[in-house]
């Protein structure tokens, strides 16, 4: 699962769910975001914040991503600042659009 992650390739749900219950960071990842695209926001939420909270930056933008979808702004800054904070691209990015957004410019 591992080189499936850092590659960009799928990874059955299943394979996600059983890395994510063993504790690994890539499978909360994975499957935080499959539940999120199934509408399962509570249990993406969920799944999301236990991979950032070790560090992963890609769940740390998604999680953000998933908050902003839902409006929240306030969590979703404090996410993409985080991982702005260690260096993410994408997030710093997503914060410029956040502030635009908050400013009423919409770019």
């Amino acid at each position: 699962m591992r080189a499936a992650y850092d590659e960009g390739r799928p990874i059955p749900e299943s394979l996600a769910r059983k890395a994510a219950e063993a504790g690994d960071p890539r499978g909360m990842t994975v499957y935080g975001i499959g539940l999120g695209e199934r509408g399962a926001y509570a249990e993406a939420v969920h799944w999301l914040g236990k991979a950032a909270a070790t560090g992963d930056l890609s769940a740390m933008v998604v999680l953000g991503t998933v908050h902003l979808d839902h409006g929240e702004l306030r969590e979703a800054e404090r996410h993409f600042r985080r991982a702005a904070d260690r260096g993410h691209a994408g997030a710093r990015l997503a914060l410029r659009q956040l502030r635009a957004r908050r400013n009423g410019s919409g770019h």
